[in-house]
């Protein structure tokens, strides 16, 4: 197939990436129902979208890929963990926008068509959106109220925890995330590294649209043990790594927050 170019205008406007652990597929059939409702609404509103699917690693339950409706799936030899896997997918991607979703979630339909077929200025580089919990449908901790635009820098300069948005809740251009590499290499809150990066690339919009509903379940990284402490190991990374470059462009360096515990 030949490859489009972000340029092309028969490219998807927004490719949504999932990265799949191996031995964690349960909900993805889920999510990829959810996925094609959205694909629905998009293909009337002559608004074109693609899925990609990578699966990190070997051991898939067949059975269940089998069942996933994706534009393309890739399976790595080895697993790699969800940033690499989420950046292999970035590097696939066609879209103007991309979109993360994880393997146990699905797409709020009517907020996320609302999203992927809004017009946004030429010099917004992300924007964060709003998500529910699945169950009943209530929102979730760290919700946008209003809407605000964020100038470049200002989301690392005021970063606070817990985050002011969901932070994997983030569209950003396609050029914008390959310019930075995606998401950080990071085992816990590489999302959080990924909204910052986004940030430091360009202004940004928080909309309280909600495009996403959040599965609570025992399987998640959140709930295991030493998740707080990784936590704020990560964000000691994330501090040096952001003042490093902070450094370079002549910036005063910012300091980052305790984590709170979600």
């Amino acid at each position: 197939m030949t490859q489009k170019s972000g340029d092309d205008p028969a490219a998807p406007r927004i490719s949504i990436v999932t990265a799949a652990h191996p031995k964690r597929l349960d909900y993805l059939p889920d999510t990829s129902r959810s996925i094609e409702q959205v694909r629905q609404r998009l293909n009337r509103a002559a608004t074109a979208m693609e899925w990609i699917v990578v699966v990190d690693g070997p051991g898939a339950d067949e059975g269940l890929v089998a069942q996933v409706k994706a534009d393309r799936i890739h399976r790595l030899p080895i697993a790699q963990g969800v940033s690499a896997a989420r950046n292999h997918a970035l590097a696939m991607s066609q879209g103007e926008w991309v979109f993360p979703v994880d393997a146990d979630d699905m797409l709020d339909a009517d907020g996320f068509t609302s999203l992927a077929t809004r017009t946004f200025d030429d010099d917004i580089v992300w924007v964060a959106s709003n998500r529910c919990w699945l169950d009943d449908r209530s929102p979730t901790p760290r919700w946008i109220n209003g809407t605000r635009r964020w100038r470049r820098y200002e989301l690392e300069e005021e970063w606070t925890s817990p985050f002011p948005f969901h932070p994997n809740n983030m569209m950003v251009r396609r050029t914008t995330a390959l310019s930075f590499f995606g998401w950080p290499g990071l085992g816990v809150n590489e999302d959080v590294g990924y909204c910052l990066l986004a940030s430091a690339a360009g202004a940004g919009l928080s909309l309280p649209t909600v495009t996403l509903l959040y599965r609570r379940w025992e399987g998640q990284t959140i709930r295991t043990e030493g998740y707080h402490e990784a936590k704020m190991q990560s964000f000691l990374t994330m501090e040096a790594v952001i003042n490093a470059r902070r450094r370079q462009a002549g910036l005063q360096p910012i300091k980052a927050p305790y984590p709170s515990p979600f």
